[in-house]
């Protein structure tokens, strides 16, 4: 009998988390696997239990948004240990890019069991190095997208909303952040090449999307072994909004302020000229602050049931 770890957001959506952990366990418990609910008192407390137990594991599910696939992610990448993914928050960006159910249960735990039978798909994820990186991991991993510009400050203002949720929420803090927007001083090192510039946004994309859905690097994927450094020159406050509404639908990928660079490894750091930098973020969570090393981990992830896009 197959032992499954399962980590849960309780105190998530004002109890909704509680209904979905349990769901959840009782669906996968039907199915006739032995669980272990790995559950903490806060992320770290459970990242801390699952990644000293997933040797005697036989998979990691975890339950809930972005934020709860970012925190399983660390105990699975670059280990053997595959991770199943029940799609059940207010953001679901990996969820899409994974081609799996979203907000059903019964088909997530469908794939689940479809993956411990073999059906397992090896992806790309994000690796992140440097001395501001957040406990509780070193390295740190991301599957979506890094953020470190005006995309970062919008991620930390969102962050304490609770409504609205998805796209429309990173549209409200985009809203609130502008006001103090100013454009940031950024170095880059991609693939040892040095270039210094003022800019209104920085990302590092492993995959398309980010912010609850917003397309951002219509190029990236999960399984080319590439990361898409995206930097956006200098812009207006007026600019900035007019540029927004691109991202969704993808098309700010042809806007001629905005550049793409394929590489597989870059070092972001505060530049001379312009604001400081925010904090960077990554699949909607905070991962740390300047100077930050990010190269990408080819197929180091085993996902259950995963149909990439």
């Amino acid at each position: 009998m197959k032992e499954i770890g399962v980590i849960t957001n309780p105190t998530s959506g004002s109890g909704r988390g509680a209904r979905l952990g349990a769901e959840t366990l009782a669906a996968l418990a039907a199915r006739g696997y032995r669980l272990r609910d790995l559950s903490g008192g806060s992320w770290g407390a459970s990242y801390e239990v699952a990644a000293r137990l997933r040797r005697s594991l036989d998979a990691l599910v975890v339950v809930g948004g972005d934020g709860m696939v970012h925190l399983g992610l660390q105990v699975c990448a670059e280990h053997s240990l595959p991770l199943g993914i029940v799609a059940a928050g207010s953001g679901n960006d990996v969820a899409i890019e994974l081609g799996l159910p979203i907000h059903d249960i019964p088909a997530a735990v469908d794939r689940i069991d479809d993956g411990l039978r073999g059906d397992v798909t090896r992806i790309d994820v994000g690796r992140l190095t440097g001395v501001g990186v957040e406990h509780p991991n070193r390295p740190r991993y991301f599957l979506a997208v890094l953020s470190a510009g005006i995309d970062a400050a919008v991620a930390a203002y969102g962050q304490n909303l609770k409504y609205p949720r998805g796209p429309l929420k990173y549209k409200v803090a985009t809203l609130r952040e502008l006001p103090r927007f100013k454009p940031y001083g950024v170095t880059t090192t991609v693939d040892g090449m040095v270039a210094s510039q003022t800019c209104t946004l920085v990302a590092v994309a492993n995959s398309r999307v980010f912010g609850g859905g917003l397309i951002i690097s219509p190029g990236s994927s999960v399984i080319d072994g590439k990361l898409e450094l995206v930097l956006a020159d200098a812009m207006s406050r007026r600019d900035i909004l007019r540029v927004f509404p691109k991202l969704y639908d993808g098309s700010v990928a042809d806007d001629e302020r905005i550049r793409y660079v394929s590489c597989e490894e870059v070092t972001i750091t505060q530049g001379e000229i312009g604001a400081r930098m925010p904090a960077a973020f990554a699949d909607g969570e905070l991962v740390g602050a300047a100077p930050l090393r990010i190269s990408v981990a080819p197929r180091a992830l085993r996902v259950l049931g995963a149909r990439p896009q």
